[in-house]
C-alpha cells in the first residue's frame, strides 16, 4: 500500500512539473530572451528533470535497490531546494519554491517502503 502511495505522489510530481512548472518557470525562461547557452543549458535541464521524474514513478513502482536510491535522490534533491530558497529569500524562499514539500514527503516514504518491504522480505 505505502509503495502505491509513493508512486502516486510520484506521478503526481510529475503531472505538476510539467503542466505547472512549464507554465510557471519554463515559459518565462524561454521568454526571458537570455544567452543561447544558457537557455539552452537551462532548457535541457528542465527536460532531464521531467525524464528523471518520470523514471522515478516506474523505479518507484518496481521497488528494491534502485527505489532506495532514488528515495536518496529526492530527499537530496528536497535539500537543495530548501538551501536554495533559504540562501535567496530567507524562510520565505521555502513559500516560494515549495518544491521541497513533494520532494521530501515522497523520498521519505519510498525510504520507509523500502524499509518495510525489506522487513518482509526477512519475515518470509
Amino acid at each position: 500500500m505505502l509503495r502505491k502511495i509513493v508512486v502516486a505522489l510520484a506521478a503526481w510530481t510529475v503531472l505538476i512539473h510539467v503542466f505547472l512548472g512549464g507554465h510557471d518557470t519554463l515559459a518565462p525562461m524561454l521568454a526571458a530572451h537570455l544567452a543561447p547557452e544558457v537557455e539552452g543549458a537551462m532548457h535541457a535541464c528542465w527536460h532531464m528533470v521531467t525524464l528523471l521524474l518520470v523514471w522515478s514513478v516506474v523505479v518507484f513502482w518496481k521497488g528494491g535497490q534502485p527505489a532506495f536510491h532514488f528515495a536518496a535522490l529526492w530527499l537530496a534533491s528536497a535539500v537543495v531546494f530548501i538551501y536554495v530558497g533559504t540562501a535567496q529569500s530567507g524562510f520565505g524562499g521555502l513559500i516560494v519554491n515549495p518544491q521541497w514539500t513533494i520532494l521530501g514527503l515522497t523520498g521519505a516514504l519510498a525510504l520507509l517502503s523500502c524499509r518495510v518491504s525489506k522487513q518482509s522480505e526477512a519475515i518470509i
